[in-house]
């Protein structure tokens, strides 16, 4: 079968080298290269078999609206503070 490339689209994108590096290193071990797999994902886009994660809808998600809308919220008073906080997220 012959294939018109004449039609083929080239898409680009910019991501961190820390990301690429990790996603072809993770690609890799499933056999797969970074133009490989968004090859496949924008077939599977193209074929309407994509299924959006939205973050909102997680149970976390939901309970930390809950706070927020109910005042259960605690406010950095200062740029040290909150990094103090995120900090501690980790712990």
């Amino acid at each position: 079968m012959s294939v018109n490339r004449t039609d083929d689209k080239t898409v680009s994108l910019c991501v961190t080298t820390d990301i690429y590096e990790c996603a072809k290193n993770n690609l890799a071990k499933q056999g797969l290269t970074v133009s490989e797999y968004i090859r496949l994902s924008l077939i599977k886009a193209a074929n309407n078999d994509v299924h959006i994660m939205s973050f909102l809808d997680l149970p976390e998600a939901i309970e930390s609206k809950g706070e927020a809308e109910t005042g259960q919220v605690k406010i950095a008073e200062t740029l040290t503070d909150f990094y103090e906080w995120v900090d501690r997220i980790d712990d």
